[in-house]
């Protein structure tokens, strides 16, 4: 992220997300955005450190014009404007997004620390149908409280497959590893000798309690 620096040919004006009276700018590809600087300086600690550095002798200071516009980068407009739109819903308090949607509004909310908007995006996620590889690899890539992955973890030991070879490489070597060892101690001979090489059926605090030791939850 830096600022713009010079004028630059061929920028338009985001359509939506350009706002009369807005305080802040931001350049995102071709793209100039203007919002209100206070939802960044209340909500995230990382904007609000980039929008306190003082402009140097005889400059402006960073993100008050286009001309000094903050460049995002790694972000598309149309994953910026999605993230805006959860301050500027005019819905008030009624969000109606995607899991696409809310994935990319987690994924930027982790990157520039934003705990409320991560909150929400989390408590969105959990009203939503994913498949349990999806959810997983989500959570774990942009940092969610991993309790929340005990009881999807827990599926993956439970169902009769094991994991593909495609499924293990979406999860990465340690959780495919860690659910294996899973699959494995819930299916070891319980005292009684009962249970099942190729099936399991557990007491959710048993299959969980695997599940927290394991993942060191």
């Amino acid at each position: 992220m830096s600022g713009s620096g010079s004028k630059l040919v061929g920028i338009k004006k985001h359509d939506i997300y350009y706002i009369k009276g807005g305080d802040v700018y931001f350049l995102v590809e071709q793209y100039h955005f203007r919002v209100h600087r206070y939802f960044f300086e209340r909500e995230s600690t990382f904007f609000k450190h980039q929008l306190a550095t003082p402009a140097s002798p005889g400059e402006e200071r960073q993100g008050t014009s286009e001309g000094t516009a903050i460049v995002l980068d790694h972000v598309t407009p149309a994953e910026f404007a999605r993230f805006l739109w959860v301050f500027y819903n005019p819905k008030y308090s009624l969000y109606d997004a995607t899991v696409e949607d809310w994935a990319i509004i987690l994924k930027l909310a982790d990157r520039w620390s934003f705990p409320e908007v991560k909150n929400l995006a989390i408590r969105e996620l959990e009203k939503h149908l994913m498949d349990d590889i999806e959810r997983i690899v989500v959570y774990q890539k942009y940092n969610v409280d991993k309790r929340l992955l005990i009881p999807r973890y827990a599926a993956l030991c439970a169902r009769t497959e094991t994991l593909s070879l495609s499924e293990g490489m979406r999860l990465g070597m340690e959780t495919a590893l860690n659910i294996a060892r899973a699959r494995e101690c819930a299916r070891s001979p319980s005292v009684g000798g009962l249970r099942s090489p190729t099936s399991v059926i557990l007491p959710s605090e048993e299959m969980h309690g695997i599940i927290v030791d394991l993942f060191s939850i």
